[in-house]
Parts: C-alpha cells; structure tokens; sequence
C-alpha cells in the first residue's frame, strides 16, 4: 500500500548537513531516513511489538521517501494531488528575474521571466559531436531581458489540471542559538554557546510511504496514536524542542501506468527528433530515454566501490535494458552522513548521485512492453542502496523536460 503523507504541522525542524561541530546549516526538506527513524522511535514507545515493528519498519517492501517542502503561495498549488519533485538539474531562469512567472504573488513587484529545460538543447550539442552550438543560444540567455541564464534550484509542483500552471515551493529558515550543556552537572556549561539553522514552524512537507498491505489498517491507527500522543520526532536535537510533526495519510488518486509511462517516453522521443531535424542533427539510436532522479541515489559497482552516474551496464545488468548508450549527463555527487538512534553510533558515509540529476539514454531498440515493464518496475521500486530510506527514487521521461518553455 502507498501514501501520499503530509507534515500538516511541524515546531523548528533540523536536519543537520554533516558531522561537523561549527556548521549550523539544514537540509531544506525532510530525509527519508529521518522519517523512518522517526516512526520507528515512536513505535518503540507506544507499541512494544516487536514482531508488528518489524512488518512495519523490515520488510522489504516498505519505503519511506523524502518530505519536501509544500509552502506554495498559490491555494491552486496548496493541498493538491500532484507530487513536489525537486527541480531537475537542467531547470534554468533569468538571472535578474528569475522564477515561473505564475509565483509572480504581485504585478508590482519584480516580475519573473520563467523557468526553461536545457535537456534537448544539450542533448543535440552532444549528438552533434560538440560542433553546432548554435542549439545551446536559446537557453543561454533570456528572451524577455537578454540577461544571462543560470542554474534554478528548489522544489515545485504543478497543477493537477492546468499543466501551465507551476510553483517553486518556499523554505522558512531560521537560527536558533543555545547554550551547551555540561554533561556531569546538567546544567548549562559555561563558554559554550552554539546556534543552528532551523527550518521554522509552520511548514508543510509532501511525500510518500509504502508499507504492505496487510499492515495498511495497523499502520494508519499507529500514525493516529503517535499524532495523539506527541510522540513523533523528527530530525536533530529533539530533546530541545525540534522536530515535532502531525502527519497524514492519504491514498493516491492513481499510480503510474504502462499507458501513460510509455506516451510520455514517446512524446520525448518525438519531440528529441523534431528539434534535431529543424537543426539538421543526425539521431542514430532508435529510442531516446530521459531519466531524472527524484531523490539522491547511492549505486555500487561490483565491488562495491560507489558510482557517480547511472552507467548503461547497471541498467543492462539490473534492469535487462540492453543496448544503452549515455547521451548526456547532468549529474553533481554529495556526502550522505547519518546517525543511528538505535546504535548510538554514526551511519556509514556513502556518497550519493544528487537528487535533480539527468541521464539521457540513446537506445539502439525501439519502445516495447518489456522495456515499459522495466522501466515501470524500475521508478516504482528504484534503483541503487537504501531504498527504505528514501534513496533512489526517479522518474522515467519527466513533462518538465519537453513542456517547460519559459513557465
């Protein structure tokens, strides 16, 4: 069973970048390892089942995604169905008036020029051979001020049933400064004095969940209970007063389909080879497939040394997608620290594939079921370690790369 969960109400959230004792900063969503530690705390307390714990929190078939950011200015982009993925790598925006231009909350205000995908521009300059540059102008500057175009980060949503209209999410930060504590007395240590950036409250975070379906029932009355109860913790420094959080389930409208999956590959594919043929550029596989991680992912080779980008061997050896070529890539790799609750101890370091990352694929087949059944399988389950925690999530041919022109 899946869930749509929603944080409907949170205190000061932290979620700390590192181990390091100076740094002060936050992610700006919720990890899903965080939400699954979370839980899991809170079932300790109230159940004392262990068996009931581990269906719920074991089994391979449970996943608990990332929580980003659903503070939209819009009520047509609030309490929507519509998923809040982070904005791929190629997302790009005016660097003087940057932003979708329907975030615009006043006409007096500065005016934003839109959001542009440089996936098809980027990819007809590598198939090209790097020679016809001339594909990359249109995204290099803005066509309402001529400014220079820049890298447009965040999280967004777009309507359910208007695809014109798009948001980019806000992220409420804070500090909050404390004093140390000394260890022997418990009492406040003098000379130490520290601060951390919070993600404040009052925020709203949009994500998903799957637990078995046999545990669906179980499942949603323990959420009811850990709600009533105040028990539910998220993130660093709980102890005090961060990290308390009221959820929600919901059960999606729909899933992905075969249908829908395979028509929006092709209407990429079409689109690809539409743009090269006004552009005079050669496409010489037979499919082209764009593949966008939702989330960080964390992908091993055969021994175990950690992958920068999703090679065409791991989706040949994993997935059974032959005959793979990397087209162009839009990648970036961090640093994944953690924390076990449960240990006491710090989480092995992995190094991550960062979420917004773009791999496009030429294919030397054409579309079939059994390649749409792979690549289904492939973002319903998704790819690479520690996918209970969230990792690994993606999205086979995303609108965002063929349909946002300027939004």
């Amino acid at each position: 069973m899946r869930y749509i969960v929603r944080i409907t109400d949170s205190g000061p959230l932290s979620f700390r970048t590192g181990r390091d004792t100076t740094g002060a900063s936050t992610l700006s969503y919720v990890p899903g390892s965080a939400l699954l530690g979370g839980l899991a705390a809170a079932h300790i307390r109230l159940r004392h089942d262990a068996d009931q714990f581990n269906r719920f929190f074991m089994s391979p078939w449970a996943s608990f995604g990332n929580l980003y950011p659903s503070s939209f200015a819009h009520d047509d982009l609030v309490d929507n169905t519509n998923p809040v993925y982070p904005l791929p790598r190629t997302a790009c925006s005016c660097k003087r008036f940057g932003g979708f231009t329907y975030d615009e909350d006043d006409p007096k205000d500065a005016p934003h020029h839109g959001v542009f995908d440089t996936l098809i521009p980027w990819t007809l300059f590598a198939l090209s051979g790097q020679t016809q540059s001339d594909v990359l102008v249109p995204s290099m500057d803005c066509p309402i001020c001529q400014a220079s175009m820049d890298r447009f980060g965040g999280f967004y949503r777009r309507n359910a049933y208007d695809e014109r209209v798009m948001g980019i999410s806000g992220v409420n930060r804070g500090l909050r400064t404390r004093t140390g504590i000394d260890r022997a007395t418990g009492t406040v240590k003098q000379g130490i004095l520290y601060s951390r950036e919070v993600l404040r409250p009052g925020m709203t975070f949009w994500g998903t969940l799957s637990v078995t379906d046999d545990e669906a029932q179980a499942f949603n009355q323990f959420i009811q209970d850990a709600n009533v109860s105040h028990l539910l913790r998220l993130g660093n420094n709980n102890t005090r007063g961060f990290g308390r959080v009221t959820l929600a389930l919901e059960t999606p409208d729909q899933l992905d389909s075969e249908q829908a999956l395979q028509t929006r590959i092709l209407t990429f594919d079409s689109e690809l080879r539409r743009r090269a043929l006004n552009a005079h550029i050669t496409v010489p596989h037979s499919l082209y497939l764009p593949l966008t991680l939702t989330s960080d992912a964390i992908l091993f080779d055969q021994v175990l040394r950690h992958q920068a980008i999703i090679e065409p061997r791991y989706l040949a050896e994993t997935w059974g997608i032959a005959g793979a070529e990397l087209v162009y890539q839009n990648s970036g790799l961090r640093r994944v620290m953690g924390w076990s609750d449960l240990w006491r101890t710090p989480k092995p370091d992995d190094f991550a594939i960062t979420m917004g990352s773009v791999f496009l694929f030429g294919l030397s087949t054409p579309l079939d079921d059994n390649l749409v059944q792979a690549l289904l399988t492939m973002q319903t389950e998704g790819i690479g370690a520690r996918g209970r925690e969230g990792f690994g999530r993606l999205l086979v041919a995303s609108p965002f790369h063929w349909e946002v022109k300027g939004q």
